[in-house]
């Protein structure tokens, strides 16, 4: 079964000129197809300027595509302003996508909060100790901020938040390409265990096409804004039938160690 279905997805952005003029667009997304079943890691890979990132924006409803449609559980998505997006992103830069001024407790409160409909004041300790334990942070102080803690630290709690609001869909984007290769195995390792564990399919974003082979089931292959290969994983890696993504398996550094 088909958690999420992208048909046809096009995004064009405005080219400002001299004192905000419009000067032509830029077409972001060329018709892109996909499905994320049930389950599943999608890998989407590409070069910077793929389209990649504006796709993943686009499912978290954090851009509206020009044309085509999202189509989650065989329904087409126009949004529910009650309720937290089915979708949730786990960003690139762990430094920055969490708010400096706000402790440990009170973001993953408000997370907790948004997820259940509950109201914030409702919230229990225990159930914000039950996200964290989801992320192997169980025993961090509520009171803390996000800069007493590691790159590695601060991604697990991004991944912390986005898994306290209830998704259907975790969409990381980028997520180790700002840590350490051994931070890089462990939260990788932990998107692996929260989509075997507890069914949550995955989109994980990546311009390495290796650490992609490394997590995902299916791979989507990207280049200027258009799908130029997308199937198994294993099948994609073993025999690619696009020289773009040949180029992608290549150019990946050989490991003295292997």
């Amino acid at each position: 079964m088909n958690i999420l279905e992208g048909k046809d997805i096009t995004k064009l952005f405005i080219r400002e000129g001299f004192l905000g003029s419009r000067s032509g667009c830029v077409e972001a997304l060329k018709g892109v197809d996909f499905k994320v079943g049930s389950g599943e890691i999608l890998g989407i890979v590409g070069e910077s300027g793929s389209g990649k990132s504006t796709l993943a924006r686009i499912i978290c409803s954090l851009e509206t595509p020009t044309s085509g449609s999202l189509i989650w559980d065989e329904k087409v998505f126009k949004g529910e302003k009650r309720k937290a997006h089915p979708a949730q992103m786990v960003f690139q830069n762990p430094y920055g996508s969490l708010n400096p001024k706000l402790t440990v407790g009170y973001m993953l409160r408000e997370a907790v909060s948004a997820g259940s409909l509950k109201p914030i004041r409702n919230i229990k300790e225990d159930e914000i100790r039950k996200v964290l334990e989801n992320v192997g942070l169980e025993e961090i102080s509520l009171v803390s901020y996000p800069h007493q803690f590691s790159g590695g630290q601060k991604q697990r709690l991004g991944i912390a938040r986005a898994l306290a609001l209830n998704p259907r869909l975790l969409v990381c984007d980028e997520p180790v390409s700002a840590l350490d290769i051994s931070v890089q195995a462990q939260i990788l390792e932990l998107i692996r265990l929260i989509n075997s564990e507890k069914g949550i399919p995955v989109v994980f974003i990546a311009h390495d096409i290796e650490v992609v082979s490394m997590i995902s089931s299916s791979i989507l292959v990207m280049k200027d804004g258009r799908v130029v290969e997308y199937g198994d994983a294993a099948n994609i890696i073993n025999s690619p039938s696009a020289a773009y993504t040949r180029k992608l398996i290549e150019a990946v550094p050989v490991n003295p160690y292997m």
